[in-house]
């Protein structure tokens, strides 16, 4: 808490320092006797009221020069502000991804963390997350709010769709999303799509998609997932015990890096963890964005909790001193 007039708070210990020299010094021995002999006296309702119109009226006046320095409570606020990047995330969910050749973890889970120190790092930039398997479904609009987008994207788990892999419904997801979201013509508008197989579902054909994206002026950043030969796929045995099919990739990586190369993107491979990260990393450094933010303050007066107590001591006291004149 700070005072918005600080140089009237001197005036109260020059007041109780007046105060003091007042009743001591100006009414002289006269005074002291007085008050000793009121001091002596028998403790009766109208002593009590005597002493406390005295604490009441030094009370009053301390309390009001406090309101008159005018007390404020200063909040300091920092707002992100928008980067002009828009970030919308195609992240495939089909069952293919729970293959297991990311250990410890299978490929969505590796790719759950990675997306999530990607958003970290990326403070000022709206982004959005696209799930798909045989259809695609938004899961987040494109946000500067990214605490909840992280809650959602540390909730994304298989089975949620239908099985398959529809890359082009997922691409035309996302361009819709950035061409109705977006908050100008003027910002990059960038599509990072995560996926480890190929288009085998929906009703849009992903080069369907290209035309659009690139009058839409939308790069299309494609990252394919998983290691190279057999992979092991796991599954349970009817007595609920766990066990691996191994089964090659279907990674469909010509086609993603055409989806890339068109739209002024770019195609990742991604065969372990490490690379993984590493490919965000250079998606980063390709798209730069500086952090910015706004600092805001709030003022709010307090002069008024200060100012009703003082002035209801002065009321008190007023009374006191009408009632103890009045009555015998």
């Amino acid at each position: 808490m700070m005072a918005g007039s600080p140089r009237l708070l001197w005036l109260i210990p020059l007041y109780l320092l007046a105060a003091f020299y007042f009743y001591y010094k100006i009414r002289g021995p006269s005074l002291s006797l007085a008050s000793l002999n009121f001091f002596r006296a028998r403790r009766t309702w109208r002593t009590w009221a005597i002493r406390s119109e005295m604490i009441l009226a030094a009370g009053a006046a301390v309390l009001l020069l406090i309101a008159l320095a005018d007390p404020q409570d200063v909040e300091n606020h920092k707002l992100t502000l928008p980067s002009g990047i828009e970030i919308m995330v195609a992240l495939d969910v089909s069952g293919s991804m729970s293959a297991e050749d990311f250990q410890p973890q299978n490929r969505l889970g590796v790719a759950k963390d990675v997306l999530h120190d990607f958003i970290l790092g990326r403070p000022s930039d709206r982004i959005g997350l696209i799930l798909f398997a045989g259809r695609s479904v938004t899961r987040s609009p494109l946000t500067l709010q990214h605490t909840p987008l992280l809650k959602t994207l540390s909730q994304v788990d298989l089975g949620k769709l239908p099985d398959g892999t529809a890359i082009g419904s997922a691409i035309l997801s996302g361009i819709n999303r950035l061409s109705s979201e977006t908050q100008g013509e003027t910002g990059d508008r960038i599509l990072v799509l995560i996926t480890d197989g190929r288009n085998n579902a929906g009703e849009v054909h992903p080069f369907d998609t290209l035309p659009i994206a690139r009058q839409k002026k939308i790069r299309i950043y494609t990252i394919g997932v998983g290691s190279y030969g057999d992979v092991p796929f796991p599954s349970i045995t009817p007595d609920g015990k766990k066990t691996y099919r191994y089964e090659k990739a279907d990674l469909d990586e010509v086609s993603l890096q055409r989806i890339a190369e068109e739209t002024g993107g770019k195609y990742f491979r991604a065969s372990d963890p490490k690379s993984l990260s590493l490919l965000f990393e250079q998606i980063n450094h390709l798209e730069k964005s500086e952090p910015k933010s706004l600092e805001t303050r709030t003022v709010s007066s307090r002069a008024q909790q200060f100012l009703m107590p003082a002035m209801t001591l002065s009321l008190v006291c007023f009374a006191l001193l009408v009632f103890i004149r009045r009555v015998p």
